[in-house]
């Protein structure tokens, strides 16, 4: 028998490591941590977390990357973490050198403005944007991410052409957006939350394709800018040459860890998002056409790191 199907069918046998790409509390962590408990207890070893920040995410990918290709070092990140290589020149190729176990979660984001903002509503924001190019400016929590790619979207498909101000997180991007410093920020509910609840930031539209149940009196940004979506996910992955076996083993564990529906409801109250789970070949397909579509804008506004 060979060696690595041998490891696939005893694993797992000690236990794993699963790298995530921020510090503790933000979403993509709360997200790792919600699964961790669940996806331990399906494959009978522990998981611990470890978070590893920095390099725009890549200290803990490039890690997991060049890590043994065995399913104990795995990564828990936002799917976003792939355009990077698109964005800027790695010592790794994120598309190739990881494949995705699953798919977790996946939500859109909402599009906010400052709570004294004059813009009431989408159609105003984009009115005055049009109007005046380059007078409106937009944050985000890091160059190349999804709420980076969301507010370029935008540019594109409704013609506002707002200056990009890039943040080291979502709490600086949300704090300034409070201050009236920005004019407009695209992020998803959980680090949001605590803005709203104060009173200091407004949404105005959401970048799902339709609009939400929780926030049904939201446009969609498509209503305005036809053929606008975007929605952020997060998902778990092991270096590209993990035997398939330990791929659909771990995948199937975390699917039932998350199915049980008090943890559904913790992903939705605490992590921001549903969970929106797909096994490793729908992942890998999702993964794919998400990396076109969001390569496409990168292209087209000529997003880069430096």
């Amino acid at each position: 028998m060979p060696l690595a199907r041998l490891r696939a069918e005893t694993w797992p046998s000690r236990q794993i490591t699963m790298l995530v790409p921020s510090t503790a509390g933000g979403v993509v962590d709360i997200a790792a941590r919600l699964l961790q408990p669940g996806l331990s207890a399906e494959i009978g070893q522990t998981v611990v977390v470890d978070n590893r920040p920095g390099g725009g995410g890549h200290i803990a990918a490039q890690a997991v990357a060049r890590a043994a290709p065995d399913g104990y070092t795995q990564l828990y990140s936002a799917g976003s973490i792939l355009i990077s290589g698109v964005v800027r020149n790695l010592p790794y190729a994120p598309m190739s050198d990881l494949v995705p176990a699953c798919r977790v979660t996946m939500g859109g984001f909402l599009l906010l403005v400052p709570a004294h903002s004059p813009f009431r509503t989408l159609a105003e924001l984009i009115a005055f944007g049009r109007a005046h190019p380059g007078k409106l400016s937009f944050g985000s929590s890091s160059v190349g991410n999804s709420t980076h790619i969301a507010g370029e979207m935008l540019n594109l498909l409704a013609g506002v052409q707002a200056v990009h101000v890039p943040y080291r997180g979502n709490v600086q991007s949300l704090t300034d957006l409070a201050g009236g410093r920005i004019d407009f920020a695209f992020d998803s509910r959980a680090p949001s939350a605590v803005f709203l609840r104060a009173g200091q930031v407004r949404p105005i539209a959401v970048t799902n394709t339709e609009r939400q149940a929780d926030h049904p009196d939201l446009p969609a940004i498509a209503e305005q800018a036809p053929g606008y979506g975007i929605e952020g996910w997060t998902g778990l992955f092991v270096p590209s040459r993990t035997p398939p076996e330990t791929v659909h083993r771990l995948g199937e564990a975390a699917q039932r860890a998350v199915s049980d529906p008090a943890v559904v409801q913790r992903f939705v109250t605490t992590g921001g998002a549903p969970p929106a789970f797909l096994g490793p070949a729908d992942a890998l397909a999702y993964m794919r056409l998400d990396h076109e579509r969001t390569a496409r804008v990168v292209r087209q506004a000529n997003i880069t790191a430096g």
